[in-house]
């Protein structure tokens, strides 16, 4: 799908699964975390420590379709459980923002390049 999709179709869903076997920070998840969307994922590479169970996705081992199976239907029937995640992906991809990453890239240049010349 063309990358201009991505937005408006992540707009028609509420839950967005991600079922992968191996990846470190997808950018499909970030997206769907900015668009409000629950995440429910695979907890492999480099996910859980992106996401944390429970507190702004719910994670799964993967390869089971019945736990993934389990985890979607805890967002439709446990009261304030999609609210809270929804509300706590959405707050924690906001300090992936290009505004908040960039001063502190600026940060770390900046005290390397201190280090290096003081030695």
């Amino acid at each position: 799908m063309p990358k201009g999709e991505v937005p408006g179709r992540l707009a028609e869903g509420d839950i967005f699964l991600n079922t992968t076997n191996v990846d470190n920070t997808p950018v499909s998840v970030l997206e769907a975390m900015a668009c409000g969307l629950c995440v429910v994922s695979t907890n492999v590479g480099g996910i859980p420590y992106l996401l944390e169970h429970e507190v702004d996705a719910l994670l799964v081992p993967p390869n089971d379709p019945e736990a993934m199976a389990v985890a979607v239907n805890r967002l439709l029937v446990e009261p304030g459980l999609a609210a809270r995640i929804s509300h706590n992906a959405r707050t924690k991809v906001e300090e992936f923002d290009w505004s908040k990453v960039l001063p502190r890239w600026n940060c770390l240049f900046s005290s390397l390049a201190t280090s290096t010349l003081q030695k």
